[in-house]
């Protein structure tokens, strides 16, 4: 058996860890940031996720995208997907949506209740099929194919950062796991090689950098090496109370 490739993973985890890097260092003070978003989210009847994801993250997404080679901003554009691409302040970004074509009688949510699963796929709690709509991903032409979950996380205890931290990793490998389908209408194929939690802790004491940077160094490795899924938590370079750890 010839030996395994492992360059263009090694490639695209570089790219995520700069990626991180460079969001967090353009994120604004704490304060700053929490008050522009509840006021962005006040104005335009939206969630602070979205608000986040729209407004700090995607147009400098967009531009770090382009520096890689062979990237200009239409290959940008062409390559990145987000779920509310039709915001005319997206469309400049972002060309499409990345919705899946197929749905499947499965859930991003973690539940441990298998008879209320089984009573879904007969149909008795809403529809037993689910359409997999995550917020961002990057198709061709950008070298890595990637599905993000992305989460805002403003407030709670260090037992709800950590129930967050594990049910929006679960989300993010979810979307990974799902295998290909083609191309519709309005949405490109679903095919991915990784998975990215793209998180901001916005929280005052910083409970969700502090929920992943508690779980050993081995472990948040086995993320990346075991299941193709990177870990990156945001957090302002003026605010990083407790000392930053790249996810690695």
């Amino acid at each position: 058996m010839p030996p395994v490739d492992n360059q263009p993973k090694a490639q695209a985890r570089r790219f995520l860890e700069g990626l991180s890097v460079a969001l967090s260092a353009e994120l604004p003070p704490l304060d700053e940031l929490r008050r522009n978003v509840r006021k962005i989210a006040v104005a335009s009847k939206r969630g602070p996720e979205s608000v986040f994801l729209n407004e700090f993250v995607i147009p400098k997404i967009s531009r770090i995208m382009q520096t890689v080679e062979g990237i200009d901003k239409a290959g940008a554009r062409r390559a990145l997907l987000s779920e509310g691409f039709h915001n005319p302040n997206l469309s400049q970004y972002c060309s499409g949506t990345p919705s899946r074509s197929l749905r499947h009688p499965f859930t991003k949510i973690i539940d441990s209740n298998a008879p209320a699963i089984v009573r879904k796929w007969r149909g008795a709690q809403g529809s037993p099929l689910t359409q997999a709509c995550p917020d961002l991903a990057f198709r061709e032409p950008f070298p890595f194919k990637i599905v993000f979950e992305g989460k805002y996380f403003e407030k709670g205890s260090a037992d709800k950062a950590a129930r967050e931290l594990a049910s929006n990793v679960y989300q993010a490998f979810f979307y990974r796991a799902l295998p290909f389908a083609p191309p519709s209408r309005s949405g490109a194929p679903w095919d991915y090689d990784y998975a990215c939690l793209l998180a901001c802790d916005a929280s005052l004491d910083g409970a969700l950098l502090a929920a992943w940077n508690a779980i050993a160094k081995r472990v948040r490795d086995g993320f990346w090496e075991g299941a193709n899924l990177y870990v990156m938590i945001l957090r302002s370079h003026a605010d990083r109370t407790l000392p930053y750890r790249a996810a690695v």
